[in-house]
């Protein structure tokens, strides 16, 4: 048996339709959910779960549009990547068309190309698919759309014009009241990351068609993010290794470094590359003469035939 508040509930009843009355009751939102739910851990996990899907779905039905803006580094693709991963995994049948739009990322589409490999029935879009991203926004059952760092405020309501959205900004701890928190309807906190109040640059170098071998891209990543080419504060990248994996790299200043993921893409051994690599680059006082000098110095134009 699960009590909430007054009302009891059997075993027959589902946990959507437990949910569904936690949504409709006045159970203040922004306390423990134990105070008012009498049920085991392992009760509470599964309607906590679910309540979270349906709430979203409740809302999305009204605000299908997400934007998202926010400090740079502080992990916009990624809280975007795990909702899209929440909604796909808990309540696929709500959620057949959904659309992403990384604005402000010009041809080196870093972001996109993740979240399509991964998510293959995603559709995404960049800054000169704009057209056609507003032509699907109709029929969509959930649209995001994350600002690049070089984006203003200004860019989204350009867009959408008249359009109603849901803005989420996230932010770094403890930051100081900006603009973003004028702006959004909820304040998320993301990564820790580590800056100042210099303006910053964005560096893009794209190398599709080029692979490198894994040794030289070591020193070559580990050289980035040690601020050999500039202060970096954000870098992330797709890297053809010679060997055929094709991997993914991330680095956040002021927060653990995580692995190197391996990308689910067919290993390309004869020939040219096709898919999508490059580099993004957030940072103070970049050198994009000096790292596309030892890019080009250390990439290899035609791909090597490494396996059998």
């Amino acid at each position: 048996m699960i009590e909430i508040g007054y009302q009891s509930f059997s075993k027959k009843d589902s946990i959507f339709c437990i949910c569904n009355r936690i949504l409709d009751s006045e159970i203040p939102r922004r306390v423990s959910l134990k105070n008012y739910v009498r049920c085991n851990d392992f009760q509470i996990g599964i309607i906590c779960q679910n309540l979270f899907i349906l709430n979203n779905k409740h809302r999305m039905d009204k605000d299908k549009i997400i934007v998202v803006g926010g400090y740079v580094g502080c992990g916009k693709t990624s809280w975007i990547y795990q909702q899209i991963a929440s909604l796909i995994k808990a309540v696929p049948q709500y959620y057949q068309k959904i659309l992403y739009l990384k604005a402000g990322t010009g041809k080196v589409q870093i972001d996109q190309k993740r979240i399509s490999i991964d998510f293959p029935k995603v559709e995404v879009f960049c800054d000169n698919q704009k057209a056609t991203f507003l032509d699907k926004l109709e029929s969509a059952d959930i649209a995001y759309i994350e600002l690049g760092n070089n984006l203003g405020l200004s860019y989204i309501d350009e867009l959408l014009n008249d359009l109603f959205y849901y803005p989420v900004a996230i932010l770094p701890p403890g930051y100081k009241r900006c603009k973003w928190h004028s702006w959004a309807k909820e304040v998320l906190t993301g990564a820790a990351i580590k800056t100042d109040n210099r303006k910053m640059e964005t560096l893009c170098i794209e190398t599709t068609g080029k692979v490198i071998c894994g040794s030289k891209f070591n020193k070559l990543w580990n050289k980035i993010i040690s601020d050999a080419y500039g202060k970096v504060i954000r870098a992330k990248g797709i890297f053809h290794l010679e060997d055929g994996n094709i991997i993914y790299a991330d680095f956040v200043n002021g927060t653990e470094c995580i692995d190197f993921l391996n990308l689910d893409l067919i290993a390309y051994l004869h020939g040219e590359p096709k898919c999508l690599s490059g580099l993004e680059i957030v940072g103070y006082s970049l050198n994009e003469i000096l790292l596309q000098r030892i890019i080009d110095k250390i990439y290899i134009e035609t791909y090597r035939i490494v396996q059998s």
